[in-house]
């Protein structure tokens, strides 16, 4: 350097393996990563709850289902019908154990209603008290879900249509202002008729 007494020394750069280097342990780190991330997500997907520590009980199992718990013909003179029931149900339910929600599947021909609680055992004694009891002057089935059947019945569109001709009629108008499912499908084919 200039002015500097001072000498720097520059040489070529070595480069020199320190340890032992065995290209088969990278990708194995990446696969551990990815069967853990697998196990993880498959464990999430999966039907049994972890959350217990052991217990490897499906989730559904926490659901019961009760049967004959009302007429679903009420519902059509009374709608309110449905809060009260299902209040009476959650109420009954509590009894046994913390529910976490309950539905009426208020169109479902046998009045169904589905409780979930929080723990499994809640469930399967819930099935013990409310099996043969009497509800409502029916008397209950009731029993774990399976996992699989659907309860909800879907409204067609004749009994919507019957549904709002009634509902006109008792709020007074006689005439249904809003224009059927199938008059409203056929303006649209029409209008797409007209567009091409």
């Amino acid at each position: 350097l200039p002015g500097s007494s001072k000498r720097v020394k520059v040489e070529q750069a070595t480069f020199v393996l320190k340890g032992e280097y065995n290209p088969k342990l990278k990708p194995k780190k990446k696969n551990n990563k990815n069967k853990k991330k697998n196990k993880k997500q498959e464990n999430m997907l999966d039907w049994r709850d972890r959350a217990g520590g052991n217990d490897l009980r499906p989730k559904h199992a926490k659901i019961v289902i009760m049967k004959h718990c009302f007429d679903p013909k009420e519902f059509l003179e009374d709608a309110c019908m449905i809060t009260e029931i299902r209040d009476d149900i959650r109420q009954e339910c509590e009894k046994i154990g913390p529910v976490k929600k309950v539905l009426l599947f208020d169109r479902h021909p046998d009045g169904v209603v589905s409780v979930k609680f929080d723990t499994h055992e809640a469930a399967e004694d819930a099935v013990k008290v409310f099996d043969k009891r009497w509800f409502g002057g029916q008397q209950v089935e009731a029993q774990q879900w399976d996992g699989i059947t659907d309860y909800a019945i879907e409204e067609t569109a004749k009994e919507r249509e019957a549904r709002l001709a009634s509902w006109h009629k008792f709020i007074g108008d006689g005439e249904v202002d809003e224009p059927s499912i199938n008059e409203k499908r056929s303006e649209q084919s029409n209008s797409n008729l007209e567009k091409t």
